[in-house]
């Protein structure tokens, strides 16, 4: 009885130790005593508890900081489903390109010691880069992913020995377009950020943000797990890929490291309370505990918008559940903006994603900060999550927008059997003063108000239009989507499928 109670508390221990950490923090406070309300963040609680009841995630874990007390920290679902693995707070996901903001972070600081000049071109300190293609790439171009360089050089994880030769193949392959022309995201871009920094400092660009970073903030559940041995992967979830509701294990917890050396564009593995130690140094204007770790003219580096962010590999506009905000990207930031350019764009949320599920957003206005992370890989709840935060968090002492007698008509559930959809419901909502249609698994696109043929484009794209057809009587009985050549038509009441 003493042996089996003995190694439950070793189980434990590195949660109870994670709690402390938390508590230290961020300590806990009810959602009223820092201006908020119960019922606004358990609808985002909520939120999150029903993808994974739908199958939309296999588990995810939500913290949310207010005047940097914890006002909810929960976890749903699971960490592992094959070995049936709650997920539980203080979890450690692979956040992938929020990897980006520390490795930015690691450069603004040799430039602030004017170890680097952020004009320097590349080559000057990677010889890959010195030759006629990629010889007038610059450093801020790299972190503004402005380089013209390709999303990635990899086509194996294995591919490369170390950082070094992974930017040496960058730099001979060369920009896709002129540099500094246009926005393209990058991976490759970011690992050749990470080069520098190595090259520079003469350690490898995990030890730099080690010791410069997560050691000063506190991050001990941050690391780069290139270590079979590392303690901490007790506490990793394994990684899904696929679609909501067909989820496959592609990584599992224990197994091997993923990566065979840190990389800049990825790599890093986290929590949700240290990502929001991170946030927090962005709010504080680069200084932890009286400590400027980064200079005032480095964060207006990193937080100024430069373009406006496109969609990864694509010159389509970045989609965002924020209403009424543009997507912007600073120096390795992602920027949600009023104003409809860039010399009007001014910040409301500021953080990063990862592309296995993971977001961290802070709200400087608000002093808030929240942090949600799934691991599974090809679904678009964060986006969802903005949605939620906007409506019962950002907005929710705006007065209610009445909804035009004449648009009631189409509010309602209507019913899709295309594609993947097998009476999937879309809903059509009111929200912020917009028609709106929830599609599920992604976000709610907003529409702009009908043209004169009764179209219904979206406010964010023009490649598709939403049509209602109606009965003799004026009733509404279904709904059509156009997109390019392509229509498909949503009935009003759900299909009787075949077993």
């Amino acid at each position: 009885m003493k042996t089996n109670l003995l190694l439950l508390l070793i189980a434990l221990l590195p949660t109870l130790s994670a709690s402390a950490q938390d508590k230290q923090a961020f300590p806990a406070a009810t959602p009223e005593s820092v201006g908020l309300t119960t019922k606004a963040v358990h609808t985002l609680r909520d939120e999150v508890a029903g993808y994974v009841q739908a199958g939309t995630i296999v588990g995810g874990e939500l913290l949310i900081i207010k005047n940097r007390k914890t006002v909810l920290h929960e976890a749903v679902g699971l960490r592992d489903r094959e070995e049936k693995l709650p997920m539980v707070p203080n979890t450690i996901f692979n956040i992938r390109s929020m990897t980006k903001t520390l490795t930015g972070a690691a450069m603004q600081m040799l430039i602030d010691e004017g170890k680097v000049g952020i004009d320097d071109p590349a080559a000057k300190y990677l010889p890959g880069f010195d030759n006629d293609k990629s010889r007038t790439i610059t450093i801020r171009q790299l972190l503004e992913h402005r380089s013209g360089l390709p999303l990635t050089v990899i086509s194996r994880i294995d591919q490369y020995a170390s950082l070094q030769a992974l930017a040496q193949a960058a730099g001979e392959k060369g920009p896709q377009f002129n540099p500094g022309t246009k926005f393209w995201y990058s991976d490759a871009g970011t690992d050749t950020v990470a080069a520098i920094v190595e090259k520079v400092a003469g350690v490898t660009i995990d030890r730099f943000i080690h010791d410069r970073l997560l050691q000063p903030l506190g991050m001990t559940d941050s690391f780069y797990p290139t270590k079979a041995d590392d303690p901490r992967k007790a506490r990793v979830a394994s990684l899904y890929i696929g679609v909501p509701g067909s989820w496959n294990r592609f990584w599992k917890a224990g197994n091997a490291p993923m990566y065979p050396f840190a990389w800049g564009s990825q790599t890093l593995y986290s929590t949700p309370v240290d990502y929001a130690r991170f946030l927090a140094l962005w709010l504080d204007g680069g200084k932890v505990q009286g400590k400027q770790l980064l200079s005032p003219a480095a964060m207006k580096r990193i937080l100024t918008p430069t373009s406006p962010m496109s969609a990864l590999g694509a010159d389509a506009a970045m989609p965002t559940g924020f209403f009424g905000l543009t997507t912007y990207y600073g120096e390795m930031s992602i920027l949600h903006c009023t104003g409809d350019s860039l010399d009007k764009a001014k910040v409301v949320v500021l953080g990063h994603s990862g592309s296995d599920g993971t977001t961290g957003l802070a709200f400087p206005e608000h002093d808030l900060i929240i942090c949600y992370f799934t691991q599974s890989r090809g679904q678009a709840t964060p986006l969802r999550v903005e949605s939620t935060i906007s409506r019962v968090l950002l907005n929710a002492d705006k007065p209610e927008i009445p909804v035009p007698v004449e648009w009631k008509p189409y509010l309602g559930t209507y019913y899709a059997n295309f594609a993947k959809y097998k009476n999937a419901p879309f809903k059509i909502v009111f929200q912020n003063g917009h028609l709106a249609v929830d599609v599920p698994d992604q976000i709610i696109y907003e529409l702009k108000s009908p043209d004169k043929d009764g179209r219904w484009f979206f406010t964010r794209t023009t490649k598709g239009s939403i049509g209602f057809t109606k009965d003799d009587t004026g009733k509404v009985t279904s709904m059509n989507i156009k997109q390019g050549t392509k229509s498909f038509q949503l009935s009003i009441t759900p299909e009787k499928l075949e077993k």
